[in-house]
């Protein structure tokens, strides 16, 4: 018995010897690329990772779809890169198999930059290795330009054994003074890609962060449909799929902060999706909600707009109203709401919010008397904020809104004219739901989620005319940009306390595939 007892705590000092061993050589072969990953993720929103092996330059060569969100100047400046430098045996065997991370910045005039960022195997990197490569290799105080001709120029920095190259020397500059102590992002990223060991490419995402990118390229402000992306504490690990006629990312979304509205359907069990079948052909933009437990989600709801200091001032508002026209509101919407709920723009730039209900008539009867008719089927609100009392934040644009109740769906905008664009498209069934381009986007995507978004190409032409600055707006229209896409979704499904997460930007149709189908039908 007592050699059993001496054989186990051998073999437990042994394995605990070996695993002290592995993660001290771990951690000091990784403390270079932590102070490249903490330097990168303290300034880019999102960040591509991959690691620098030819199998993944093979499969990314076989697809032009990065190429075509990127524009022109950086993709070939990536390929002109990828090919100088990997072909490169001395520089290759420098980076060989490590982890490339590319981080896209804002930069001056309205400009977004990049910044690629490796560990050498090198203790010195010899500028003698940078002027083996086909171009003009010349130093500028602690930088070098790297000009390829007329083709393309990048600029190189090499910091704490690690090597950064950028399009510009401002961003260089910026990420060599850059010192923080503290960096959740770059955390956040450390811990994910242990579960992406078997990922051929991965995109983070900092939503902190992204507004001081998306300026840049954007003449609004993030109100809106856009309100997605401003001021979100929230962080998304996401994988990179490759495909020749879509972009598609899959993995997670965590939103860190208590108090943001979507982390009210955390706990909401995905539905499968139908309310999209009652939206115009001229749909634009949607963001569609679903819930689970209404009961459930209501107590959320009402969690939130007490943190925010609103819950008096609605419960003395439905106070008045139950007194004022004597009904009990809370016997309305909370009663015969279904769902799910979602709001939309068409092509125009006119906005909607529909809601799903389980008894369309009864909840039009019931809000006859705090209504008053304005046209056939269409009916105005006497009191203001209801809609965004009982569903939220997405709603509160909708003060006094004009509804219709049609087929236990309840439509509301903000104009008359709106209801009336909606009607004629429902009953004449001009929808976006019968479009092949539609069609092939559902096709493509999870028919349940918790919470989707979806933008089409061809409806937002104004809207993106009139929001994106000028050169986004032209790689928007441009043969060799995204004019060929015609669908972008990013669809958000509860998973124990986080997002499963779909990102798709899909590729439309040639004349011929449309051909071939319609035929088969």
């Amino acid at each position: 018995m007592r050699k059993i007892y001496f054989i186990l705590i051998i073999l437990v000092l042994g394995v605990t010897g070996m695993a002290y061993l592995y993660f001290s050589n771990l951690n000091k072969e990784s403390s270079a690329s932590d102070s490249a990953l903490n330097m990168v993720t303290a300034n880019a929103p999102i960040i591509f990772t991959f690691d620098n092996e030819k199998g993944f330059y093979d499969i990314l060569s076989k697809q032009q779809v990065t190429n075509e969100i990127l524009g022109s100047e950086k993709s070939d400046l990536l390929s002109i890169l990828q090919e100088s430098l990997t072909s490169n045996s001395s520089i290759n065997q420098l980076i060989e198999k490590e982890r490339i991370i590319i981080g896209f910045l804002p930069g001056n005039a309205n400009k977004v930059d990049f910044i690629l960022a490796t560990q050498t195997k090198a203790k010195d990197f010899d500028i003698k290795i940078l002027n083996q490569i086909n171009a003009t290799v010349k130093p500028e105080g602690n930088l070098y330009h790297v000009n390829f001709g007329d083709s393309a120029q990048c600029y190189v920095a090499i910091i704490n054994q690690s090597f950064f190259l950028s399009n510009t020397k401002e961003t260089l500059k910026k990420i060599a003074e850059t010192k923080v102590d503290k960096n959740d992002f770059k955390e956040y990223i450390q811990q994910n890609n242990r579960f992406n060991k078997n990922t051929l490419a991965s995109v983070f995402i900092n939503y902190n962060q992204l507004p001081t990118l998306l300026k840049n390229i954007l003449n609004t402000n993030l109100t809106g449909e856009l309100s997605i992306f401003n001021k979100q504490n929230a962080y998304a690990s996401l994988s990179y799929n490759f495909g020749s006629d879509k972009f598609l990312l899959n993995g997670y979304t965590e939103i860190k902060d208590d108090q943001n509205y979507f982390n009210l359907f955390v706990d909401q069990k995905e539905q499968k999706i139908n309310i999209d079948q009652f939206f115009p052909d001229q749909t634009a933009n949607y963001t569609l909600f679903a819930v689970d437990d209404y009961t459930k989600w209501t107590k959320a709801l009402k969690d939130w707009q007490k943190e925010r200091k609103e819950d008096v001032k609605i419960a003395q508002q439905h106070k008045e109203i139950n007194e004022k026209y004597r009904i009990n509101i809370d016997q309305t919407f909370p009663l015969y709401f279904s769902k799910q709920f979602a709001v939309l723009q068409l092509k125009s730039g006119e906005k909607l919010g529909i809601i799903e209900t389980k008894n369309g008539d009864k909840l039009n009867q019931l809000l006859l008397d705090l209504s008053t008719e304005y046209a056939p089927d269409i009916r105005i609100f006497k009191e203001a904020n209801l809609m965004g009392n009982f569903f939220g934040e997405p709603f509160k644009k909708f003060e006094r809104p004009f509804y219709t109740v049609i087929d236990n769906h309840f439509v509301f905008a903000s104009y008359a004219s709106t209801i009336q664009v909606f009607l004629n498209s429902y009953k004449n069934d001009n929808l976006l739901i019968s479009t092949d381009n539609y069609i092939r986007f559902k096709d493509q995507t999870s028919s349940s989620a918790t919470i989707a978004f979806y933008i089409n190409h061809q409806n937002s032409n104004d809207i993106f005319g009139r929001n994106l600055k000028t050169p986004y707006y032209k790689q928007y229209k441009s043969e060799k940009g995204v004019k060929e896409y015609n669908a972008f979704g990013y669809q958000l499904s509860a998973d124990n306390g986080k997002f499963m997460s779909n990102i798709l930007l899909l590729k439309k149709q040639s004349k011929i595939e449309i051909d071939s189908l319609t035929n088969t039908r």
